[in-house]
């Protein structure tokens, strides 16, 4: 098949553009077509990867890149003879899938906050609608979102709506070997975020279980975003020591498995795949009750699982796992067994001829 897949794209970083490398990769090992339509960036690409110019400020930048990608869409379609489009996120991707005219099938992936979050502006609610109503075939990466996407849409759209966990490469992400090369200059343990720096991730509830914290450990926030002038400043008035703002990585495989514990602080989540990563690579994981994570985390099992927006049990969290080498141990090993046994193989159900042509 030939298939075409709209959405962000690395070196962009995120969930999303995670999903979309993941996918491509797995859609070419079958023996399938690729073409990748994304957003600028000041990079040289592959030549199956187009993208479509945007201005880069708030707004216009979703309606210049609807525009721009629109019609670079439509040359794509008809030059490779697309079967399918595969769009991840709603709007604007989801939008630029479904405007689309061609016989090709419109498949979009829902992700996490374009359901979660996005409906609840008033022009973008009834955009989503007609996407999700419009398209062919909707995918949820949990069960969650796609009860919310119900909710908001109604019953009509769960026939043509399926589960498609996210997966982790087990082969890229994985347990290291012990020493630490990269993050050698930081007194242990290192407790590691990585993320964007958004307020629904949580973090001024991780940077207040620092600051309650009794015990001495490095706290090191990988991401960047609206939130870091915030946390910049909450660091420094509040003198918080060995609490660091580390910008964005590119290596979030080389930099997990040198961290003792990694937490995800989140208010709002949808399936977080940092949080699959970080269990690949054997490492305990504190997350907050928050979109999927008590479908994969089995509570002091594989992973801690605490109620969002609470400081005080955060830090307990952090702080139980500091004075407790062999249960940080036997929780990494734990998760990373479970990744392996349920959340590495990619789920695409058109390859396994779910979509009727």
């Amino acid at each position: 098949m030939n298939i075409c897949i709209i959405g962000q794209y690395p070196p962009q970083l995120g969930g999303v553009a995670t999903y979309t490398k993941q996918l491509e990769d797995k859609l070419v090992e079958e023996g399938h077509n690729v073409y990748v339509l994304t957003y600028k960036q000041n990079v040289k690409l592959s030549s199956n990867v187009f993208m479509a110019s945007s201005i880069n400020i708030p707004l216009i930048r979703g309606i210049s890149f609807i525009i721009s990608s629109y019609f670079m869409l439509n040359k794509i379609v008809k030059k490779y003879n697309i079967d399918i489009i595969h769009a991840n996120y709603i709007v604007p991707p989801g939008l630029v899938c479904v405007l689309n005219k061609s016989d090709a099938k419109k498949v979009i992936t829902v992700h996490g906050s374009d359901i979660n979050i996005l409906p609840n502006n008033k022009i973008l609610r009834p955009l989503i609608k007609y996407v999700l109503n419009k398209s062919d075939y909707l995918y949820f990466v949990s069960e969650k979102l796609k009860d919310k996407a119900i909710s908001l849409n109604g019953n009509e759209i769960e026939k043509k709506s399926k589960i498609t966990p996210n997966t982790v490469n087990t082969n890229k992400f994985k347990p290291s070997d012990g020493k630490r090369k990269l993050l050698t200059d930081y007194s242990q343990p290192v407790v590691v975020f990585i993320g964007n720096l958004v307020e629904q991730k949580g973090l001024k509830y991780l940077l207040e279980a620092k600051k309650l914290s009794t015990l001495d450990y490095t706290l090191l926030i990988y991401g960047e975003g609206p939130e870091r002038d915030f946390l910049s400043k909450y660091i420094e008035s509040n003198n918080l020591k060995d609490t660091y703002l580390m910008g964005k990585t590119q290596i979030p495989e080389q930099i997990i498995p040198e961290s003792d514990i990694m937490v995800l602080p989140s208010v709002s989540e949808g399936a977080s795949i940092i949080a699959l990563e970080s269990m690949s690579c054997g490492k305990p994981l504190i997350s907050t009750d928050t979109g999927n994570i008590s479908t994969v985390i089995t509570n002091d099992e594989n992973g801690i699982i605490i109620p969002p927006e609470n400081s005080e049990l955060l830090k307990d969290a952090i702080e139980d796992l500091i004075s407790n080498k062999d249960k940080r141990e036997q929780i990494g090993k734990n998760a990373r067994e479970l990744i392996i046994d349920k959340y590495s193989e990619m789920n695409i159900p058109y390859l396994k001829n779910q979509i009727i042509k």
